[in-house]
């Protein structure tokens, strides 16, 4: 299993092509919500004497009137626009996975990295979008399913337990949601990668040959995610201790520094990403029975 991570990660670092290529994709999707959103806080600032309060620290109160310049109410907007940029990352991540997962896994053609990733893209994309939808709906009625059985089990002793049984049984609660929902999305991946390599049609049929893979080799395909995923979490969390207790960025090269380091998280948590796929890949070539080649510097 971690020999799996670890050659993940080394594949991940060689496609380091694919990975920025990746980042500048979503950071493309995002500006969709950030530019219009500096725009309009920008003329809100610059209109507003109080803005100034917030060069010392955060300020909710001033915040919030900030957010009526021009009688316009500005998380409405911005709740609007993210939903629609969500919306569309969806899409858009079938189209990103099918380039990732034709560059890394090796399959098709020895071209430059951005005919290989675009190609894929391309040409799984319709079988992909199916595949999101299996999967995705399949997860959405195994959390639904599993909740409503967890509230029936517990309820007729969860207004008894003590306040630090009841976190326990919360953390119990999301645990056997992420293993349950997680099911039916490893097997999306590993259903993607299949496609991928076999170039199968029948997706329904390749998503369910996933999830009984995913099934028969839970220890490894979960341990792989669990690794990757915790060490994404990891890093979120650090960035956070780093923004809670570091000054309020008040200079030009304060906030430069602040930004590098925030699309520096990005980039890693791409690369973990990428990582994950290239380490299932791998194993899903191995169980194959085919040959478990150290997979080819796409990166060239």
């Amino acid at each position: 299993m971690f020999t799996n991570v670890l050659n993940g990660v080394k594949t991940a670092v060689g496609n380091w092509r694919v990975v920025l290529l990746i980042w500048a994709w979503y950071g493309a999707l995002a500006s969709v919500v950030v530019m219009p959103a500096v725009t309009w806080w920008r003329g809100a600032f610059n209109h507003a004497v109080e803005a100034t309060t917030l060069l010392g620290g955060f300020n909710f109160a001033v915040l919030a009137d900030l957010t009526k310049y021009d009688y316009v109410g500005a998380l409405g907007l911005l709740t609007g626009a993210a939903a629609a940029a969500m919306v569309l990352s969806l899409v858009s991540s079938t189209f990103v996975m099918g380039g990732m997962i034709a560059t890394i896994s090796g399959a098709g053609d020895s071209r430059g990295v951005m005919h290989r990733f675009f190609g894929g893209a391309g040409r799984f994309f319709g079988r992909f979008l199916r595949l999101l939808l299996i999967g995705g709906t399949s997860a959405c009625i195994a959390g639904v399913l599993l909740a409503v059985t967890l509230a029936a089990v517990e309820s007729p002793f969860a207004d008894s337990l003590s306040e630090t049984g009841s976190y326990g049984l919360l953390v119990f609660n999301l645990a056997v949601l992420a293993i349950g929902c997680g099911l039916f999305l490893l097997a999306l991946d590993y259903a993607r990668i299949q496609v991928v390599i076999d170039d199968a049609r029948g997706v329904f049929r390749v998503y369910v040959r996933a999830l009984g893979f995913v099934v028969r080799h839970a220890v490894t395909t979960y341990g792989m995610a669990i690794t990757i995923i915790g060490a994404a979490a990891a890093l979120m969390l650090g960035y956070l201790a780093y923004e809670t207790v570091s000054p309020v960025a008040s200079t030009w090269a304060s906030i430069a520094l602040l930004v590098a380091i925030h699309q520096g998280v990005l980039v890693t948590r791409v690369g973990l990403r990428v990582s994950l796929v290239a380490a299932e890949c791998r194993y899903a070539q191995h169980m194959a029975g085919g040959r478990h080649p150290d997979v080819p510097d796409q990166s060239a």
